[in-house]
């Protein structure tokens, strides 16, 4: 029967009212408008968060190229260790091994929470330990692109507005445009982030002094470790100095349990031996 039919047949026998129950049953059956089906910004980057978490117990082995304006490039390598504790706790281990004048080198978090973090770097030239203030956490991760707050581990969710902008696709990727506004004044006034659908990592990151772009992350060949999507290559720039800084990860391990040990200040300054 058309529907066309079926809707004259239930306005005569027994009126108006059926056709709008016949309406109320298409919109259960067919689905819901798109409106009430959309993710608030804040719902995507719990999400996002979620995957970020997960992925705490780990570790990493990747390489860094750095590239000046003027076309030279120099090749660094690190390993990364990770560790959930109890709640919001986590501890986070980088140490470089290449090249010689930066071997060693190392940076320790101890978060307590994902709002109060420890941050501390070791230098073996001077022997001696420095304390990272949470005021230079945005600051350059030893000379690259990215900031230590990107080896920092999974951010307070509750210390930033979240506004969805708009849809797009990036690399064949369905992604969620959203802008993240600090509550408290960073390096960075705002950023604007493309989240992968159904993978909830960042594809696209853009920062903004203000109404100025400053600096600007790429992130890509993404793949699902351990039901982990884990982009392997990512390239993060300074917009105002035109340097670029290549991340590749050459192996990764999730799942992992380190003794804590591992990540006290003595093992930091014995690079994680």
């Amino acid at each position: 029967m058309s529907r066309l039919r079926m809707v004259r047949r239930l306005r005569s026998a027994d009126g108006g009212w059926r056709i709008c129950a016949w309406f109320m049953a298409a919109m259960i059956l067919f689905g819901n408008t798109p409106a009430a089906q959309a993710m608030s910004g804040r719902e995507v980057y719990e999400k996002v968060h979620e995957v970020r978490t997960k992925a705490l117990d780990r570790q990493t082995e990747a390489t860094m190229t750095l590239f000046d304006r003027g076309g030279g490039t120099r090749t660094r390598t690190l390993v990364e260790y990770s560790k959930k504790g109890e709640g919001e706790t986590y501890k986070v281990l980088v140490v470089f091994q290449t090249p010689p004048d930066l071997k060693d080198v190392g940076f320790l978090v101890h978060a307590r929470s994902f709002a109060d973090r420890d941050l501390w770097a070791y230098f073996p030239e001077f022997k001696r330990i420095r304390r990272i203030p949470t005021t230079s956490q945005d600051d350059s991760f030893f000379g690259t692109d990215f900031s230590y707050d990107d080896f920092g581990g999974p951010p307070n969710l509750d210390d930033y507005r979240f506004t969805i902008l708009r849809e797009e696709t990036v690399d064949g990727m369905a992604c969620q445009v959203i802008e993240v506004e600090p509550k408290v004044r960073r390096k960075w006034s705002r950023y604007v982030a493309w989240v992968a659908k159904d993978l909830w990592v960042h594809i696209k990151i853009e920062y903004y002094q203000d109404k100025q772009l400053y600096r600007q992350g790429v992130f890509s060949d993404v793949r699902i470790i351990d039901d982990i999507p884990t982009p392997f290559k990512a390239m993060m720039e300074n917009v105002k100095t035109g340097h670029r800084t290549g991340l590749t990860i050459e192996e990764i391990r999730y799942h992992t349990r380190f003794d804590d040990e591992l990540f006290t200040q003595r093992s930091l300054e014995r690079a994680g031996k």
